[in-house]
Order: C-alpha cells, then sequence, then structure tokens
C-alpha cells in the first residue's frame, strides 16, 4: 500500500509514519521536510505534489501551523 502523509513531520504526523511504516510504503510530505515539499496554501504546489508521487492508495493530512490551531486549544 502507498500511502501519502502530509505533514509527516510534524508531532501527530510523526505518529502516523511509526504506526503505518511498519507495512506500509511511506511518501513523506511537508512544508520544509520530507520527500516532497508541499505549500498547502498554495494550489500550484498541491498540484506538483500529486504530480510527482503518481498514483497512491491512500491519503492522510497531519498538516497544520500552531498559529492555525492556537484559538482551538484553549
Amino acid at each position: 500500500m502507498k500511502v501519502l502523509i502530509i505533514g509527516a513531520t510534524g508531532t501527530i504526523g510523526r505518529a502516523i509514519v511509526n504506526e503505518l511504516e511498519k507495512d506500509t510504503d511511506i511518501i513523506s510530505a511537508s512544508l520544509n521536510h520530507g520527500d516532497f515539499k508541499v505549500d498547502m496554501g498554495d494550489m500550484s504546489s498541491i498540484e506538483k505534489l500529486f504530480q510527482q508521487t503518481g498514483p497512491l492508495d491512500a491519503i492522510i493530512c497531519a498538516a497544520a501551523r500552531g498559529v492555525v490551531l492556537k484559538p482551538y486549544l484553549k
């Protein structure tokens, strides 16, 4: 199974990778690290990511910036 994990290097993303990597072909993507770089705020960056990865069995998105989540963490 080929799975793309967006936000794979963050706290939640790393936990997902650790759980799935035992029996899954993981492709990681994030803003600054991973197999591919992607800016989730830029549609052309997202399109480029999917062109580069090719066919996938699943996509998991754990991407978020702390400043976006902060209002919800009260």
